[in-house]
């Protein structure tokens, strides 16, 4: 996440856990649904939030987007509290979403820019461009190299799975044969920040409405 989106971030936040309150639609052994919105009545990232408790799923609806989590087991709503602590965790059981990920401009040219000081760093290390003898002559070319993968990544409105084209890849290839699992794979790639959102509003949300009773734990 840049500092932009770190900025506003920690903003909403500070909104949310002031100005936010839950508000409990309905209750049974099948569903839990509840409603996490400014008190002010405003729509402004209001949430529903659904859980299916035999199914396993939750469902998420709002002005931020949407998403569906899955478990595929039966589930209580004060468990998902605790599951969904772990952010790579929560993205590993969304089944549907709207985009989960930022791809920004300053987040592609600082990956690039470490992946780069790595291969600078140690020189000697990795055989780039090793028919170029004089050393200097050999950064300058992985200079050019770096500022060429960053001009085509700024011009592929790059997301989760868009299409690299053959010259992205024949020039990452040159550095990392297995590209796609390594560094390059998700050059600029953040979690979006819906998601922190999403999972504050819910944790928030159902320790309010079950108060003194519920106590968080970490698992």
């Amino acid at each position: 996440m840049n500092k932009k989106w770190r900025e506003w971030a920690k903003e909403q936040l500070s909104h949310y856990k002031q100005e936010f309150e839950p508000t409990l639609i309905l209750e049974d052994e099948n569903f839990f649904i509840f409603d996490w919105r400014d008190k002010n009545g405003s729509g402004n990232l209001a949430t529903r939030y659904i859980v299916d408790k035999k199914k396993g799923d939750l469902i998420i609806k709002g002005d931020a987007g949407d998403c569906i989590a899955s478990w595929y087991n039966e589930v209580k709503p004060e468990d998902l509290v605790h599951y969904i602590n772990s952010t790579d965790y929560f993205i590993g059981k969304m089944q549907c979403t709207t985009h989960k990920y930022t791809y920004e401009y300053e987040d592609i040219e600082e990956d690039l820019a470490e992946i780069k000081k790595e291969f600078l760093d140690n020189l000697a290390d990795y055989n780039i461009h090793e028919d170029i003898e004089d050393e200097e002559e050999r950064r300058a070319q992985i200079e050019e190299d770096f500022e060429e993968m960053q001009r085509i990544l700024e011009e592929i409105n790059l997301s989760e799975r868009c299409n690299y084209p053959s010259e992205l890849v024949e020039l990452m290839e040159e550095y990392d044969t297995d590209w796609w699992e390594g560094q390059f794979s998700h050059v600029g790639c953040r979690i979006d920040h819906r998601v922190y959102l999403w999972t504050y509003g819910y944790q928030e949300g159902v320790e309010r409405l079950r108060g003194e009773e519920f106590v968080r734990k970490d698992i």
